[in-house]
């Protein structure tokens, strides 16, 4: 992930929406310090307006979003664009869990207890976007 942003001064695009300001903080910083631009949401569709405008190489969602769920969102984000890779954040990972979000067309589900450097270990060997 580092290497293809240091390679052509790509920096791809994370948005991320969790209802925990923290998590969200530690991830933007994390992701930021490897070269990543990031934007927050704070609701399901605002993270879905906001995907559709930046075209992001990443979306984060907590599963218990305002208004919306993090599962609904990205079942919605997946069918606009089936090649977007979002990966959810939960409370409680376990096999219903990790049914649910390959339902949803999740590329992963991380537990939140394990903190930022899960979610840096799953997202790390993702091809990133070619500039265009």
């Amino acid at each position: 992930m580092t290497a293809a942003v240091e390679e052509n001064g790509y920096r791809p695009c994370l948005l991320i929406a969790h209802a925990d300001a923290g998590y969200v903080m530690r991830a933007s910083r994390a992701f930021r310090r490897r070269g990543w631009d990031t934007y927050e949401a704070h609701t399901g569709p605002e993270a879905r307006r906001l995907a559709r405008m930046l075209e992001p190489a990443l979306v984060v969602l907590g599963t218990e979003l305002p208004e919306e769920s993090g599962w609904l969102t990205c079942d919605k984000l997946i069918r606009e664009d089936p090649s977007l890779d979002v990966f959810l954040v939960t409370d409680a990972p376990d096999s219903q869990g990790e049914g649910f979000a390959s339902f949803t067309g999740a590329a992963g589900l991380v537990a939140f207890s394990d903190g930022v450097e899960a979610l840096l270990r799953v997202v790390e060997d993702l091809p990133l976007p070619v500039a265009g």
